[in-house]
């Protein structure tokens, strides 16, 4: 078996797992089409258009059997298995060292296979090893007031430690193992940076609350110019959070 069989084996294991149903048929077929006929093409063309594979969210909402502990690391893991299953059904035939893999897969080359000339993105694009850990949570735009959760937490570590974890997985062959370990949120030292970053939260004036929907009004000055918002995992001498560069701006 290699690598490329291998990742779909996984693939079809986390799909058949959340019960990800019509997906897992075609994974399946992806297999077939690989082991009869040793051609990539039908698992290439799962990507792109509407209603393709890069529409899949995993979510109990969804009706899939995810719990919602579960939901950011069944995702993260998804995303990683995707591009990795993208990458190398291009490269069926050879086999990879994770650090290779760290190296020329990225988050959104999946993604950006669905547009012509995708494959030719910037680098800025396409890497994963210089992207900012990043908080993702809400911010009132008049008052500066924000807001995340303990699930905006647990989906910042989960992008983290994912990637490394399945590229690794891959160059030993244990990626079916991986998906196991994940679902289970079986990570380790995963209580020990939950109450790190909690704590960065805090010590950055963000206030951590488990909301149930968006941040609107704002609770400290009730106006309703509320918005998504980044914050990037700095290291200045202690965690902290800082705003990304990617957010709208702040009112004056």
């Amino acid at each position: 078996m290699n690598q490329y069989e291998h990742s779909l084996i996984a693939m079809k294991r986390l799909l058949d797992a959340v019960r990800e149903s019509h997906w897992a048929k075609w994974i399946e077929t992806d297999i077939t089409e690989w082991r009869s006929n040793r051609d990539a093409a039908h698992h290439l063309s799962a990507y792109g258009g509407m209603g393709s594979f890069n529409d899949i969210w995993i979510l109990k909402a969804n009706q899939h059997t995810v719990t919602e502990l579960q939901e950011p690391w069944a995702n993260a893991l998804f995303e990683w298995l995707k591009s990795l299953c993208h990458f190398l059904a291009q490269h069926p035939q050879r086999f990879f060292t994770a650090t290779t893999l760290t190296d020329r897969i990225g988050r959104h080359d999946s993604a950006l296979a669905a547009f012509v000339g995708g494959e030719n993105a910037p680098a800025s694009m396409r890497g994963y090893a210089n992207e900012d850990r990043k908080l993702h949570g809400w911010r009132c735009l008049r008052c500066g007031h924000g807001e995340a959760s303990n699930k905006d937490i647990e989906n910042l570590i989960a992008r983290d430690v994912v990637p490394t974890m399945v590229f690794d997985a891959c160059e030993r062959m244990i990626l079916g193992e991986l998906v196991d370990q994940i679902l289970a949120c079986d990570i380790p030292d995963l209580t020990d940076m939950r109450q790190s970053l909690a704590a960065a939260v805090k010590d950055s004036g963000i206030a951590l609350v488990d909301p149930d929907g968006w941040m609107r009004p704002c609770p400290n000055c009730k106006k309703d110019d509320t918005a998504v918002y980044r914050w990037r995992l700095a290291m200045n001498g202690g965690l902290r959070f800082e705003p990304s560069g990617d957010n709208l701006p702040m009112r004056q």
